[in-house]
């Protein structure tokens, strides 16, 4: 047939029209430009592109015309790893589907059609199609009575704002030259258990979006018109803001804020919980720099302390916590754990994005200056837990204090442990009993400018033992500690990376323990 509108399709929820809807046969027109090697020539748009202009007009601008300024974050690159093997496993669950395996939008494009044309009935995986220049890639065409159900896949827990325009724009593409029966996302669902045998059926919880994405279809010609304007312009003079980290930290920060004003050295959000309001306020009356703030402005007794060591240029630690750490007897242990957070869960009875504690470092002090350490990797492809628990509890002892930086974690992983294995439940309450956290301790009765209002371990440790710096670890924080843990689980790392993860592994945690006793020595100090 030459073509019918759309005006409902199912059950009867598509109360809008589209687009015409031409047969199949016409999807052979080459719509999409491509260059010489088939992929997207430079201006041409994608939902991804739509998606970084809906961010900001000026990331889309710099994402084409100067894609060599931009600086991906690792954090982005664990993002995008772990939503590929969320895309594994929603594919896995059609073992019948066929999936449009090429990068190239030309030959994705063809395959498409062919597959289309010639098997109708199989769920497709990551088809293209094209509208007035637009580009989208679905993550699953389900075949269904009436036409095909768009899925889109995401590794989030929960549907967002920008998850809802990701549909919208695929189903403005896709709905103009298929029949679809209605839109959802499927995001993961972490009350899953996971049984085993690589059975990851409910893994992924879907959701209709087809009301809220009717609402935002009319939006996405304009926003085609509007990012295809964007392009042809010059850079976009937009200033940093808000925009460069949501929803995404965008790539391209380090060269928009090139011509942004040096920030004060002491900006106002060195302030502790300073509200919004206070801070505008703040800025209206040309004041941007801690040390501008008056003496008599109103500030809670934590802002006007960190003020009073900034503006002072000053440190200040109150010789209280001497008394009370030197109150506590040796040995003395000093205790670190590491998780890591995996949205496809690899062993039986866990859960996705559950902590799953995987390492730890122990530092004990016999008596003053005395220091052993031993340490925990979790080896092999079982579940380590158990052998972790048993460890721990061998390394710590029975008597003496255990210091840690922030008791919620390791405390809340504790009592994971507890339910998880009773046996050991009476050792790990034992064990709980004994733990002091410095960070409060230190919070209460330590304050240096340099910290600029913040109390992680990361930012009081150069205050105090500049020589342990992190920068020149291969690993200089926990988020990057969980990232390399999945690398180490991933079945494509090679024995040789794997040695060197373990390695970078081992020598982050065991800093990380000995900061804690560079801590603890420095607060127990008597001052002259």
């Amino acid at each position: 047939m030459a073509g019918t509108y759309l005006s409902e399709i199912g059950s009867g929820w598509w109360k809008y029209l589209i687009g015409r809807i031409p047969s199949v046969a016409s999807l052979m027109l080459p719509p999409f430009q491509t260059s010489r090697g088939g992929a997207p020539m430079a201006h041409g748009l994608s939902k991804s592109r739509l998606q970084a202009f809906r961010q900001c007009p000026r990331r889309l601008w710099l994402s084409v015309h100067r894609p060599d300024l931009q600086q991906v974050s690792e954090q982005t690159g664990q993002r995008f790893q772990i939503g590929f093997q969320v895309g594994d496993v929603a594919r896995g669950l059609y073992p019948d589907g066929v999936l449009i395996d090429t990068p190239d939008a030309g030959a994705a494009l063809a395959l498409t059609r062919r597959a289309l044309a010639e098997q109708p009935d199989r769920p497709l995986f990551e088809a293209a199609f094209q509208r007035d220049g637009v580009l989208v890639r679905a993550d699953l065409l389900l075949p269904e009575s009436g036409g095909y159900r768009l899925r889109e896949v995401k590794a989030s827990t929960w549907i967002k704002d920008e998850h809802r325009e990701d549909c919208a724009i695929q189903v403005w593409v896709i709905g103009a030259v298929l029949p679809l029966t209605g839109v959802e996302l499927a995001h993961v669902d972490t009350a899953f258990v996971y049984p085993g045998g690589s059975d990851y059926r409910g893994l992924l919880k879907p959701n209709l979006l087809d009301a809220e994405v009717a609402d935002l279809l009319p939006a996405v010609p304009q926003w085609v018109a509007e990012a295809r304007a964007t392009l042809t312009g010059t850079e976009p003079a937009i200033t940093p803001g808000s925009q460069c980290h949501s929803p995404y930290d965008c790539p391209f920060q380090s060269h928009c804020g090139a011509d942004q004003p040096p920030q004060p050295d002491y900006p106002l959000d060195c302030l502790p919980r300073l509200s919004g309001r206070r801070l505008q306020g703040l800025l209206d009356r040309g004041i941007a720099d801690v040390r501008q703030i008056p003496a008599d402005y109103p500030l809670t007794r934590k802002q006007v302390r960190v003020a009073r060591v900034i503006q002072s240029g000053a440190a200040e630690r109150d010789p209280a916590v001497a008394a009370l750490l030197n109150g506590l007897g040796y040995p003395r242990r000093y205790l670190d754990f590491e998780s890591m957070q995996v949205a496809v869960p690899l062993w039986v009875g866990t859960q996705p994005y559950q902590q799953l504690v995987v390492q730890w470092s122990r530092h004990v002090e016999t008596a003053p200056g005395h220091l052993a350490h031993c340490a925990f990797l979790a080896e092999g492809e079982d579940d380590p837990r158990r052998a972790f628990a048993e460890a721990l509890v061998e390394a710590v002892g029975d008597v003496g204090p255990v210091f840690v930086y922030n008791r919620s974690f390791e405390v809340g992983r504790l009592q994971e442990l507890q339910r998880e294995y009773p046996d050991l439940a009476p050792a790990l309450a034992a064990l709980i009993a004994r733990v002091v956290d410095l960070k409060p301790l230190t919070e209460r009765y330590y304050c240096h400018p340099a910290m600029k209002g913040r109390w992680s371990l990361k930012a009081v440790l150069p205050t105090i033992a500049p020589e342990l710096d992190y920068s020149a670890l291969a690993i200089g924080d926990g988020g990057a500690a969980s990232g390399a843990w999945r690398e180490l689980y991933h079945s494509d790392t090679s024995a040789e990376r794997r040695a060197e993860l373990r390695a970078a592994l081992a020598e982050y945690c065991c800093r990380d323990t000995l900061a804690l006793v560079r801590l603890a020595v420095f607060l127990a100090e008597t001052q002259p």
